[in-house]
């Protein structure tokens, strides 16, 4: 308003308006004449502001034509929000590069296709099974293919349980051998790993140099 400015002249005694006129009264909604403090009405924050014209009561006409140019600044342009990606996500340069493929199928497929909601949640949730599933597979993979004998010190090591064997005279019984080659028998291969035994080399190492 600046220089522009010129105060209303009173027209009362109200310290709450710029022009003194006193604002309505706030009328109860249950219409009873009990004091406000035995009526349970819900309470509004708004009281008599709620009315745009009790708002403007008292205005100039400068500053009523700059609430007007305000109320007008906060109508946006048909292409906001602009979002920008730059801005609102900051990215180190691995995270960029690895996420970068993923980044342009939503750009390009999934938020034209599915949508802002339903593509990123396709985008968030899909590389994040995709890494699950691939690190359950290296897992699985290192515990098969990769099993600690004596040869290495790395990969896993399985140690199975002794079963426990009910009726094993009667089985053995009836199915002679049965046990034997469905049962893992650790003294089979002398407390050794099995591999041990089908090594195709160090067979012969000769007697040992110890004095004793």
């Amino acid at each position: 308003m600046g220089n522009q400015y010129h105060k209303p002249a009173r027209q009362g005694d109200s310290p709450y308006t710029r022009s003194g006129i006193p604002p309505p009264a706030i009328l109860k909604k249950s219409g009873s004449d009990a004091p406000s403090h035995r009526i349970n009405d819900p309470m509004s924050l708004e009281m008599h502001m709620a009315d745009e014209r009790v708002r403007a009561a008292g205005l100039s006409p400068a500053e009523r034509e700059w609430r007007i140019k305000w109320l007008k600044d906060q109508h946006l342009h048909p292409d906001e929000p602009i979002h920008v990606d730059a801005v609102h996500r900051q990215l180190n340069p691995i995270r960029v590069l690895y996420r970068m493929p993923f980044d342009k199928l939503y750009v390009h497929f999934l938020k034209p296709t599915f949508g802002v909601y339903y593509g990123t949640a396709i985008r968030v949730t899909v590389p994040k099974f995709i890494m699950a599933f691939c690190a359950l597979e290296i897992i699985y993979y290192y515990w098969k293919y990769e099993v600690k004998d004596w040869e290495h010190l790395r990969g896993v090591e399985t140690i199975p349980l002794k079963q426990v064997i009910t009726k094993e005279k009667e089985i053995e019984a009836a199915h002679p051998g049965l046990l034997k080659e469905g049962l893992m028998d650790p003294a089979k291969y002398r407390f050794y790993s099995p591999t041990f035994d089908k090594r195709t080399a160090l067979k012969d190492i000769g007697e040992p140099a110890r004095p004793w």
